[in-house]
């Protein structure tokens, strides 16, 4: 089982892995606030 918990890839990557992650993260967040916003926009103008 020890195979089992070795790291296949070093520290950098494992670092560069998590920082995409935050910016997907973040760039999605983003995006759903916008939808939300834009979707009361177009409510309160059609009426």
């Amino acid at each position: 089982m020890d195979f089992y918990f070795n790291q296949n890839i070093g520290d950098p990557a494992n670092i560069f892995i998590t920082i995409v992650a935050v910016a997907v993260g973040f760039v999605a967040g983003l995006a759903y606030i916008d939808k939300i916003r834009t979707k009361k926009n177009e409510q309160e103008e059609g009426r």
